[in-house]
């Protein structure tokens, strides 16, 4: 979800260029979708340009573009299938990004398990269909593909992994039934804020996410190295959930939401020691800051050039949103049209190319049309209206160093939602 820092417990928030015609980084990409064929010569193309890197983040320019995920979905497959990539993790909660995975690797029905398991962002139909390719995938292959998320958005399901680890005593019992209450309030504190007439009790919600905190520092002292990686994985990303209400009772409420899911993908990549595919918006996969932070920032700094942020970027069309203030699992969409262009921004620039869908390498690209500044349009989860359209439209940027690379495609359509 495209939002800032965590300010309050609304935490998790809120001319032309003259292109090289004759570039060796661009790669056509077809103009149908269902051209099969040579969408899948068009990926194995770009996905030569970062096989080999350790981390590779996705991006998209809007939460809500079908084939924003339909590309990113086929980029995942072919990573998975000919670059050893094995795990794929999104912009959602690590707790219900597990559950996910598990009904992924059994016979549940993969549309009532993501309308369970992950953030309404994902539950369409590109996303479907990925999921059931890794289910495929998984049963004919030892080296399975893990289905994991980095974001702290809901913390419940990480507690109930905590409960699955059986033997370790009467206390470990206490303590994480106890985390479990502390988890399911902050998730209801969190769901209810789509409710209008619901008033936000700070108090409450700080009380609870500090005694939240402290529970869980008390787990891993005394149970940290007597529980599996899942468990582990599950107890760090509640230690970062309940960090924020924690940090607000010390009355620091400049908690960067885009630096804790950077450490939660640091902990998830070195834990299972695996090539790593993200799922996210644009500014969170970004090499800098741009409008949030940047997630793709931090993991710039710990990663170098292991890490590859691929931004994604439309110029017409239409595009999915809900009225929503809150991300959550049952939001409603509706599509809405994209906007004209901006004047003198990188879309006017980028939909001025011979190919109407491409893919642009930055990286070992001598030229400097990139490298230009210019406005460009980033669009949440929320739709465009007079009183947000402000908040989408970034500080002039030179793309080839917010990203290592674009793919652009001309038309667009919004996300089929289940």
């Amino acid at each position: 979800m495209l939002n800032n820092k965590y300010l309050t417990f609304a935490f998790l928030l809120f001319s032309s260029i003259a292109f090289s015609q004759n570039d060796k980084n661009v790669i056509q990409i077809p103009k149908q979708f269902s051209d099969h064929k040579n969408m899948t010569k068009a990926v194995k193309n770009i996905n030569t340009q970062f096989k080999d890197y350790a981390i590779v983040g996705l991006g998209e320019g809007t939460h809500g573009t079908k084939e924003f995920n339909e590309i990113r979905s086929e980029i995942s497959k072919q990573l998975i299938n000919k670059s050893d990539f094995r795990i794929i993790a999104f912009e959602s909660a690590y707790g219900d990004a597990s559950f996910l995975n598990d009904a992924v690797n059994s016979d549940e029905d993969l549309h009532v398990a993501l309308k369970k398991y992950i953030t309404s962002i994902w539950q369409t139909k590109e996303i479907y269909d990925l999921m059931m390719w890794i289910r495929e995938y998984n049963k004919s292959h030892k080296d399975k593909v893990i289905i994991s998320g980095f974001d702290t958005d809901v913390l419940t399901n990480s507690a109930e992994i905590l409960k699955k680890s059986i033997g370790l005593g009467k206390e470990y019992a206490e303590i994480t039934d106890e985390i479990r209450k502390k988890a399911v309030l902050q998730d209801e504190m969190w769901e209810k804020q789509n409710d209008p007439s619901f008033k936000l009790d700070m108090k409450a919600v700080i009380k609870n996410g500090t005694e939240g905190f402290l529970l869980v520092k008390k787990a891993d002292s005394l149970y940290g190295k007597k529980i599996d990686l899942n468990s582990k994985l599950a107890l760090y990303n509640l230690e970062q959930g309940f960090k924020i209400p924690y940090e607000a009772s010390k009355k620091n409420y400049d908690v960067s939401r885009d630096l804790i899911m950077a450490e939660m993908i640091q902990k998830i990549q070195s834990g299972y020691h695996k090539k790593m595919i993200l799922l996210a918006h644009n500014a969170h996969i970004a090499l800098k800051p741009i409008i949030v932070d940047g997630m793709g920032g931090y993991l710039k700094e710990k990663y170098g050039q292991q890490y590859y942020a691929l931004a994604t970027s439309t110029a017409l069309g239409n595009y999915s949103a809900t009225t929503d203030p809150r991300a959550v699992k049952n939001n409603k969409y509706t599509s809405y049209p994209l906007p004209k262009q901006m004047e003198n921004s990188w879309e006017e620039k980028l939909v001025n190319n011979k190919y109407e869908n491409y893919f642009v390498n930055f990286n070992g690209n001598s030229g400097n049309t990139y490298g230009e500044s210019f406005k460009m349009r980033f669009v949440g989860y929320g739709p465009i209206t007079p009183a947000t359209e402000k908040f989408t439209i970034t500080e002039p940027l030179k793309l080839n160093e917010s990203f290592n690379g674009v793919v652009f495609i001309k038309q667009t359509n919004a996300s089929e939602h289940l």
